[in-house]
């Protein structure tokens, strides 16, 4: 049987306000009663184990970005009723795969805004059956997306004066460019900042046509364009022009922290960045609500 998507899904860990902010250049005591409660939630807990149990994830840990292809074991995963979800955490699984009565082979989800730590992993019936192993899987950096986005979730309000200072009004590219040195890339003579100590950096670091430029001719980037969303992946930078009549090029960046492939087919993107600091921007409603008429391209790193 083939991996399937979860029967449902959310987008957004939290909901994003947004201001109408004018980017340019990125530059720019007890009762029985509740005792009562208490006796049938136990009742109810015992029917589900009896039902649907998780027993053990192999293998128990995985990247922050998730994508990791673990198998559940368990049982009631193949009964009267079928599965509908299993998630770990509070996020669905990527996708899943019923094996047999007594496994599931899923693959994982991003952390939950990138967090490090052990979650449970939930097995729920279309019945609304459903039983948890607790800290059953365990989130760590893996990887340099991990860093990448790790780094991002914890600067992207607090931001990291200290080592990079803030272009006042305009600081989105100085945050992408310190994600991408979390996740490896070191600087150069055409792309360094010395903001914070010396006053000193390049335009490629701050400004987003030179940044462009500079992404666009690295050997580990591959350009996509508005509907080359398919391509796409955590941690690769968009590129956003909010006024593509004018052909001024790029007014702001962000990194990508949620890849979302929708039921009917379309596929959500949400940004975490700086100047509109957020953690799940998204892009459509970015450039129709926003900034009506506005555009992206991408870089997607390997």
């Amino acid at each position: 049987m083939p991996f399937r998507t979860p029967r449902s899904s959310f987008f957004f860990a939290g909901v994003i306000a947004v201001t109408a902010l004018a980017l340019t250049g990125c530059a720019a005591g007890t009762s029985t009663a509740g005792s009562a409660s208490q006796d049938v939630a136990a009742g109810d807990s015992a029917a589900a184990a009896d039902r649907v149990a998780v027993s053990s994830v192999t293998p128990a840990t995985g990247a922050l970005a998730g994508d990791t292809t673990v198998t559940i074991a368990g049982s009631g995963f193949d009964g009267d009723s079928a599965v509908a979800s299993v998630a770990f955490g509070t996020e669905p699984a990527a996708a899943f795969d019923v094996v047999d009565d007594a496994s599931i082979t899923a693959v994982t989800p991003a952390s939950f805004d990138f967090v490090v730590g052990a979650v449970p992993v939930t097995v729920t019936l279309e019945d609304g059956s459903e039983m948890a192993a607790d800290a059953a899987f365990l989130y760590e950096v893996q990887t340099p997306v991990d860093a990448q986005m790790s780094y991002a979730f914890t600067y992207w309000q607090d931001y990291n004066l200290a080592e990079w200072g803030e272009f006042p009004d305009n600081d989105c590219g100085n945050f992408v460019n310190q994600t991408m040195l979390a996740r490896g890339w070191t600087q150069n003579a055409d792309w360094y900042s010395d903001y914070a100590t010396t006053g000193d950096y390049n335009y490629s670091w701050i400004r987003g046509n030179p940044m462009d430029a500079y992404y666009d001719s690295r050997p580990d980037t591959t350009r996509y364009e508005f509907t080359d969303r398919s391509q796409l992946k955590i941690g690769d930078v968009v590129m956003l022009d909010w006024d593509p009549q004018n052909d001024n090029g790029v007014d702001h960046t962000q990194v990508i922290s949620k890849v979302t492939h929708n039921a009917d087919g379309t596929i959500s993107i949400a940004m975490v960045g700086h100047t509109l600091d957020s953690t799940y921007r998204d892009l459509d409603n970015a450039v129709t609500v926003e900034k009506p008429g506005g555009t992206a391209h991408f870089y997607s790193i390997s």
